[in-house]
C-alpha cells in the first residue's frame, strides 16, 4: 500500500535526463500524463497503483495541481521539482522529499514450486475469454506460438501491437507482461523481444511508455507485489494479488494476467529449481 508520501519510480530518476521542459500530454479524473523529451510521466493519485513510470502525489497535492492541468499546458523540469504553468496560474511541485520506489523485476529469482503455484492460479481464471484480443484464427496461432520458446518477435508483434481497444490496446498488455516475466526469469529472450520492441510502433503514446519501462525490466506496483508474494507461496495471497491485477482498466489487467500466464507456459518449470 503506498502510504500519503511522493513516490517515484527509480525508472525516471532522475527526471531532469529526459528534457528540462515538457507538455501536458492528457488528463483524467485521478491522474494525468506529461511529455518530457520522448518519455511520458504518470502522475497519478492511486493509492495502490504506481506504473513503471509513474509519480504517485498524495491527496493534497495533488488536489492542489489537478486544477491548473490541462493538455497542452507547459511544464518545466527543475532540478528538484516541477513547475506547472496555466491561464489558471502556477505550481511549483518540490520533488527533494520524494521516496524511490523500485519496480525492477531482473534481480527477482523463483522456484519451480512458486512458479507453478502462479501458473495454476492463472489457469483457474479462464483468462483467454476475457481479454480484449478476438478469438480468430491468426491470434489463437499467436497464443500458440507464445506458448513455446519464441525465436522470430516480428510477426508476433505485427499482430499483436495495437489490436484491441483502449489507451492501452490489449495486444501490447499481453506483451508488456511476457517481457515483464522473461526478465523475471532471467530468461535470454527478454532482450530478444525488448529488442524487437525498441522499433517504431504503431500505438498509443500511452501504451508506448508502458512497452518502453517493460523493455528495461520495469512493471506496475501491482504486478511486482505479485511476483514478490510468490515466495510466500500462499495460494489465498497470490489469488488476492491476482485479482487486484486483474481489476486495472478495462481489459488491462486481464490481458496483463494472460501476458505472465503465455509466458510461464513457454518455459519447463521444472529448470527453474
Amino acid at each position: 500500500m503506498l502510504t500519503e508520501k511522493i513516490k517515484i519510480s527509480d525508472y525516471l530518476d532522475p527526471l531532469r535526463r529526459f528534457g528540462r521542459n515538457g507538455r501536458v500530454h492528457s488528463v483524467f479524473d485521478r491522474s494525468f500524463n506529461v511529455m518530457i523529451g520522448q518519455q511520458l510521466v504518470n502522475i497519478n493519485n492511486y493509492h495502490n497503483y504506481l506504473t513503471g513510470f509513474g509519480i504517485f502525489l498524495p491527496d493534497a497535492l495533488f488536489e492542489q495541481v489537478l486544477p491548473l492541468i490541462e493538455v497542452g499546458n507547459r511544464v518545466q523540469v527543475r532540478e528538484h521539482g516541477l513547475t506547472f504553468y496555466s491561464t489558471k496560474g502556477t505550481f511549483s511541485l518540490s520533488l527533494e522529499e520524494k521516496e524511490l520506489v523500485s519496480l525492477q523485476v531482473k534481480e527477482l529469482s523463483f522456484t519451480s514450486a512458486e512458479l507453478q503455484l502462479l501458473k495454476e492460479i492463472l489457469l483457474q481464471q479462464k483468462l483467454e475469454t476475457k481479454i480484449g484480443l478476438p478469438e480468430d484464427e491468426k491470434t489463437q496461432a499467436v497464443f500458440a506460438a507464445l506458448r513455446q520458446p519464441v525465436s522470430d518477435w516480428e510477426p508476433i508483434i505485427a499482430h499483436l501491437i495495437g489490436r484491441g481497444k483502449g489507451l492501452t490496446p490489449s495486444g501490447d498488455d499481453l506483451l508488456v507482461a511476457y517481457q515483464a516475466m522473461l526478465y523475471a526469469l532471467q530468461q535470454p529472450e527478454a532482450d530478444a523481444l525488448a529488442q524487437a520492441l525498441a522499433k517504431p510502433l504503431s500505438t498509443t503514446d500511452v501504451s508506448r511508455a508502458y512497452i518502453q519501462s517493460a523493455s528495461q525490466g520495469y512493471v506496475n506496483s501491482l504486478m511486482l507485489q505479485l511476483f514478490k508474494d510468490l515466495k510466500k507461496q500462499n495460494p489465498q495471497v497470490i489469488e488476492k494479488d491476482v485479482q487486484q491485477l486483474m481489476s486495472v482498466g478495462h481489459s488491462s489487467g486481464k490481458d496483463l494476467s494472460f501476458g505472465l500466464l503465455l509466458a510461464l507456459e513457454s518455459l519447463s518449470l521444472e529448470e527453474k529449481e
